[in-house]
Order: C-alpha cells, then sequence, then structure tokens
C-alpha cells in the first residue's frame, strides 16, 4: 500500500472512531440531562395570567408526580375552567352539561379513583381548587405524564381530543420560561418517519428513508416530537441548492437543515405564541440541539446566536446545521456517509477511502469560514 494511501485510511479510521466517541459522549449527556430537566420557572405571562394561590398550588401538586411540569397542569386549569375562575355551571357547584365538576373539571367515577386531600384538611372535595389540582396530578401521573414520551397520550386520556392536547401544550410552553429542550433518546430516521407527532411531506419522508439526512437534525426532531405535533414541508429534497438570491450552497442541500410550517397544530405566524414560545426554548438549548442558523417570523429572537427573521421566513421554522468539524476541517453527512466536503474524499464508516459523488472539486474549506443561512 503507497504511504498516501496508508495514511488517509488512518485518518479516516481516526475519524470514524471520534466521530462514534462524540456521538456517544453527547448522548450520555443529554440523557442525564433528560432525566433531571427542568420544568423551568413561570414566565411573565403566567405570573399575569394565574393567580398567585393557584400558582402555588399548580407547583406543589406537579412535584407529587416527578417529570410532571407545573405549567401542564396550569395549562389544564387554564383552558377547564380559567383557574376556577369561570362562573359557568359545574365550576363551583353542580356539573355542567357532560357531567364534568370542580376547577379541574373531573367526572364523579374519576374523581372517586383520583381525587385527592390536596390541602391535606382530611376531606377530598372535587370543588376545592388544592384537592382538584392534586387529583389532577394523580390521575395524570397514573397515565404516564411524568414520561416526557408518554405526556400527550396523559393529557388525551385527561380529555379525549387532539386539540385539547394541542392546547394544553401551548399554554404549558407560553407558561413555563424553561430556556431549552433535552436530548431525546438514541432514535434512528426510519423510527422517526414512524413517529405519530410527526406530519412529513412526501419529499421529506424520502429523505429520512433514503439515509440523506444529517443526524444532528434526526435528533432535533426527535426532540420536539417528544412533546410537540411538528410539521416538516422540506429537509433536502425539493429546497434549492443555493441560498436564495446569493451562490452560497444551503444547508439543506447536504441535508442539514429542516422547515417546520406548523406546531401543535397550529401554523407558524407571526401570532403564534405557542410556537414562538418553543422557538424560545429551541434557541436557548446547548448544541447540538441549538442550530447553528435559526429562521422564524419573529425580530425579537434575532438576540440569539444564529436566529435571524426575514420576509422569506414568515411562515415557517427553519433550523440548519453547519458541517461538522474535525481537525480544523469540514465534515458532513452525505448520502448516509460521512463527507470530507473540502477535498472532495468520502469517508465510509470503515475508513476506506472513495470518491465523493456530489463534493468532487477539490478545494480547501475550513470549519465555519461563514455563517450560511438557506
Amino acid at each position: 500500500m503507497k504511504p498516501a494511501a496508508l495514511a488517509l485510511g488512518v485518518l479516516g479510521a481516526m475519524i470514524t472512531v471520534l466521530v462514534v466517541m462524540m456521538a456517544i459522549g453527547s448522548f450520555l449527556i443529554g440523557a442525564s440531562e433528560a432525566a433531571n430537566a427542568p420544568a423551568g420557572n413561570p414566565s411573565g405571562y403566567a405570573v399575569s395570567d394565574i393567580p398567585p394561590e393557584m400558582l402555588a398550588i399548580y407547583q406543589k401538586a406537579a412535584a407529587t408526580c416527578p417529570g410532571l411540569s407545573w405549567s401542564v397542569l396550569a395549562a389544564i386549569g387554564s383552558v377547564e375552567t380559567d383557574h376556577g375562575r369561570s362562573t359557568l355551571p359545574g365550576v363551583h357547584s353542580g356539573a355542567n352539561f357532560a357531567g364534568a365538576e370542580g376547577p379541574m373539571q373531573f367526572l364523579p367515577d374519576t374523581w372517586a379513583a383520583y381525587g385527592a386531600d390536596g390541602d391535606g384538611d382530611g376531606v377530598k372535595d372535587i370543588y376545592n381548587p388544592a384537592d382538584a389540582v392534586f387529583g389532577a396530578a394523580n390521575y395524570l401521573c397514573a397515565n404516564g405524564a411524568g414520561d416526557p414520551a408518554r405526556l400527550r397520550g396523559a393529557i388525551w386520556n385527561y380529555n379525549h381530543s387532539d386539540a385539547y392536547v394541542d392546547d394544553v401544550m401551548a399554554g404549558a410552553a407560553r407558561y413555563s420560561d424553561a430556556t431549552s429542550l433535552t436530548l431525546a433518546s438514541a432514535t434512528s430516521a426510519a423510527a422517526l418517519v414512524d413517529n405519530p407527532n410527526l406530519t412529513l411531506s412526501d419529499d421529506a419522508r424520502g429523505d429520512l428513508l433514503g439515509g440523506v439526512v444529517d443526524q444532528r437534525v434526526v435528533d432535533f426532531l426527535a426532540s420536539l416530537v417528544a412533546n410537540h405535533r411538528i410539521a416538516v414541508s422540506v429537509i433536502k429534497t425539493g429546497h434549492s441548492q443555493y441560498v436564495k438570491g446569493t451562490d452560497r450552497v444551503s444547508n439543506h442541500y447536504y441535508g442539514r437543515a429542516v422547515d417546520i410550517y406548523a406546531v401543535d397544530g397550529v401554523d407558524v405566524t407571526a401570532s403564534a405564541d405557542g410556537v414562538h414560545s418553543l422557538a424560545e426554548q429551541i434557541l436557548g438549548s446547548a448544541p447540538p440541539l441549538r442550530p447553528d442558523e435559526f429562521g422564524s417570523p419573529w425580530p425579537d429572537l434575532e438576540k440569539y446566536p444564529g436566529a435571524f427573521s426575514d420576509p422569506d421566513h414568515t411562515d415557517h421554522l427553519h433550523a440548519g446545521w453547519r458541517a461538522s468539524a474535525l481537525f480544523g476541517l469540514d465534515f458532513g453527512l452525505v448520502d448516509g456517509r460521512l463527507v470530507l466536503l473540502g477535498v472532495g474524499l468520502q469517508l465510509a464508516r470503515a475508513g476506506r477511502r472513495r470518491q465523493c459523488r456530489n463534493h468532487g472539486q477539490v478545494a480547501v474549506v475550513l470549519a465555519h469560514t461563514r455563517e450560511e443561512r438557506p
């Protein structure tokens, strides 16, 4: 074997080992963070909207179910009875037309099974706010709400309506100032395609199944769909090679970007407050969940690194990542393989030398030499 070829093979093997080690390390760190993920402090909106005594009850009740955020209880209380402020039948006495009672709107049979003595007076009173909220926490927890992957299902069991679940999740996002996402359990692109919380265009589905999507995009979407319904319009196929109006190659072209047009059944627009809250959580996350570039309808998010807003991003969220950097060189995932972008070489995971079909040109590209937008 020629010295140059031997050196290239050794370099490829070293890169493969380092990539695997980095991926394992990132997963372990993310799993630890997910296990201890904070529920977030009350946002300014929460403080202004939730009566102080009810806010305290939501927080105390959530503590009885490890993993359940107080903001979910608060969102249910808001949707059901405006935190007990509603004067409709069934809130403070009697029942509504469906037979539901109290500030958290329990049916009598469900209350009999899950009702709680939240204020410690020895009585389980369905109309008592503390008892009702603690009962709701008990009921949600029994249906798996402490597990982020089961949260939507637990809320659906509370009220059998996908629209209801979306409203609660959006309200919880507005109430909490949690500033980051947490890394979901390791997943593959093929498994992600089957997630019921992910709506994909035909092209985006084909990209995921075809192995052309960067793993960071896969992990990002997996983290989002753990708690939200996400609708994706484009990843790679269907997007132009270049950033609009420029000669810069878009991250979409390398499968390193994704466009999201709806969250929890709500289209992305400047007036979608729940989507805005999720966008802030995305931008507050740690790499690699935090994108290197993030386009949205909201100029106020430009305070975050990599965030931008322009007329081309008023109806979707754009999340993109630069090529990975090792030894000062740019790498990316193309057609399911690790690609050395700068010198036209494609390195298989076993370190074998292959000619890159998509990057035949010979040019040295240093990592992070320019900011790429979609």
